[in-house]
């Protein structure tokens, strides 16, 4: 089975129970409440070759305020559970730790409580994290409106480079793995950068690596989430892959895309570190996950004041990159020649 029929016969067993989104939307005294959930397992979600329990841990926060993100809303606390494998050691809880305090630090957010449980096989963690947003202003996936301009606020395609190099180790390669645990400053990214030898760019091969071990979320400025009326009619974080989240913000609006490759930010150096280019280097940059960067269907008028690497969110610029158009119009990529194909469908997706 693969993921998304789980989920289907859980929309059909519960129809009225809001899955669809990144997090549920409940009512609560002061406004709305948003509610979400999320898991890392050893071997499916982080590899301990490369990632350190810290690391992991850090992720799985981001992977989950990036959902209270995606809904415009505001996080704010987390429950925490740990299933530790025989043979945990003291200086592995102290790593979790680390990393619950580096995260909860980050985003101004609080550690409510959890459990902690015995598990046969590696380690396992889980997520579940509250946070608001103002009555009625939610942000879902199904508002997407056929002429929005369909907008990325941050870059993609740098997840999937940092895991093909750390795919590769060498032993530069694993010093700087260690680098990146703790880098967070420029200068401390140099360093990094001066560990890994025989990359084209190693100041962009180290921003990979970090952007894959220890990615970070940003909300969209205060300004675009509360104009009045509400000028982005739907978002989606940048999970799975942008292949894969397209087609599903797509399908819960009921509408088509129309995507132009040469407006992707797909930061060059992918290509250079990589060795990729064309359309193999514009596949490669939909397939990959774990990015947490928004996609927003934006109003023909707001879209106008967001072009390539205008200020829209906290974690860096917006580009346009296509538009919603007709659900039978299909979603497909268009060329700077004006070729037209269809939307690879790339992306993660667990089976079963």
């Amino acid at each position: 089975m693969k993921e998304l029929e789980v989920i289907g016969r859980l929309r059909a067993a519960f129809p009225d129970c809001g899955i669809g989104d990144d997090a549920a939307v409940l009512p609560a005294p002061r406004g709305e409440m948003l509610l979400a959930a999320d898991a890392a397992v050893e071997g499916v979600h982080f590899d301990r070759r490369f990632s350190t329990l810290s690391q992991a841990v850090q992720k799985l926060v981001t992977s989950n305020v990036s959902d209270i993100f995606a809904m415009g809303g505001s996080p704010g606390s987390i429950v925490f559970t740990a299933a530790l494998p025989p043979g945990c050691a003291p200086a592995d809880v102290d790593a979790i730790i680390d990393g619950l305090k580096r995260s909860c630090t980050q985003y101004g957010i609080r550690l409510a409580g959890g459990d902690t449980v015995s598990s046969p096989h590696g380690f396992c963690f889980n997520v579940a994290i509250v946070g608001e947003v103002r009555p009625g202003r939610a942000v879902l996936r199904a508002g997407a409106r056929v002429g929005d301009a369909l907008v990325l606020f941050g870059e993609i395609g740098l997840s999937l480079a940092g895991l093909s190099i750390l795919s590769s180790p060498t032993p530069e390669l694993k010093k700087a793995i260690s680098l990146v645990s703790i880098a967070s400053s420029p200068a401390e990214l140099d360093q990094v950068a001066a560990a890994i030898q025989g990359c084209t760019s190693a100041n962009d091969a180290a921003r990979f690596v970090q952007r894959h071990l220890v990615p970070l979320a940003f909300p969209l400025d205060a300004a675009l989430l509360d104009a009045d009326p509400a000028c982005i009619t739907a978002m989606i974080d940048i999970s799975d892959g942008l292949g894969k989240d397209l087609r599903t913000l797509c399908a819960e609006s009921g509408v088509g895309a129309l995507i132009r490759e040469d407006a992707l930010p797909i930061p060059p150096a992918i290509g250079e570190v990589c060795g990729l280019e064309g359309e193999a280097l514009t596949d490669f940059a939909l397939a990959s996950g774990e990015e947490y960067v928004m996609l927003a269907a934006v109003s023909p008028e707001a879209a106008k004041r967001l072009g390539a690497g205008a200020a829209g969110g906290s974690g860096g610029g917006s580009t346009v990159i296509g538009s919603v158009v007709r659900a039978a119009e299909g979603i497909n990529l268009v060329g700077a020649s004006g070729k037209k194909r269809p939307m690879p469908n790339l992306g993660y997706e667990h089976s079963f």
